[in-house]
């Protein structure tokens, strides 16, 4: 499956090709050639560039004429995101919180009798902040949870649908929901935790299914439509928030 708010995601440092003056100041380029890309492609990067995608016979001239036909549009993205991250940012100073399952749960920190416990979504854990920050706690707590839930959900659908596949792996994966490998792995993002429960299940009919169809083929979707009729829903929901969850 292609292609989560941002002390989440740990970012790395991205080399840059070029530079783009917006009206927010410059905004860096990264110029990348994909061999099925039929058109030139712009995307707002989770990592905080602009992506140019190549075709085969593309060239960089080309690409910068194309990036400069389409900078308002780059311009309202680019402001989208900056605003986007300064919200998420504010909100984060006045209360902490995480995404959990769907939901946005308020996160509070409890200290009682020498002992300190984080609150949030229906439960009350000691944490010790000598050892990790907040941030870092939260994280660690919903990969766990993703370790622990997400591989049992796989077996039961893959046990519904007669699926057959070899190992799971929970990954943090930077531009990925899932995937699906040539030997019968199922890898799985540990940010699903964080989406509704039904658009993650979406997620892992879309991986089982690639064990019978390693493609995107009209069949793989005529089979994805018969596991998940409502796919087209998740999937709609997923290009309209799930780029905010990686950011």
């Amino acid at each position: 499956m292609g292609r989560l708010p941002e002390w989440i995601t740990n970012k790395k440092r991205v080399l840059v090709d070029s530079f783009i003056e917006l009206k927010g100041g410059k905004a860096p380029l990264k110029f990348n050639k994909h061999g099925s890309a039929k058109r030139y492609i712009l995307r707002i990067h989770p990592d905080g560039y602009i992506q140019v995608t190549l075709p085969p016979r593309g060239n960089r001239k080309d690409a910068l004429v194309f990036v400069e036909k389409n900078k308002i549009w780059l311009e309202n993205q680019w402001e989208t995101r900056e605003q986007k991250l300064q919200e998420r940012q504010k909100a984060d100073r006045e209360r902490p919180s995480i995404h959990y399952r769907g939901k946005l749960e308020p996160v509070s920190v409890i200290s009682a009798d020498g002992k300190t416990h984080v609150s949030f979504a229906d439960r009350c854990l000691p944490i010790d902040l000598r050892r990790m920050n907040l941030k870092q706690w939260l994280e660690h707590w919903l990969r766990y949870q993703a370790s622990a839930e997400l591989p049992d959900r796989v077996g039961f659908f893959a046990r519904q649908h007669g699926f057959q596949f070899n190992h799971i792996t929970i990954r943090d994966q930077r531009t990925r929901w899932g995937s699906c490998s040539s030997n019968r792995t199922i890898s799985l993002n540990w940010r699903l935790i964080q989406i509704p429960p039904e658009h993650c299940d979406y997620i892992i009919l879309h991986e089982l299914n690639h064990l019978e169809h390693m493609n995107h083929s009209i069949h793989f979707w005529k089979s994805l439509e018969a596991l998940c009729p409502l796919f087209r829903k998740s999937e709609a929901w997923l290009k309209v928030n799930g780029k905010y969850l990686r950011d």
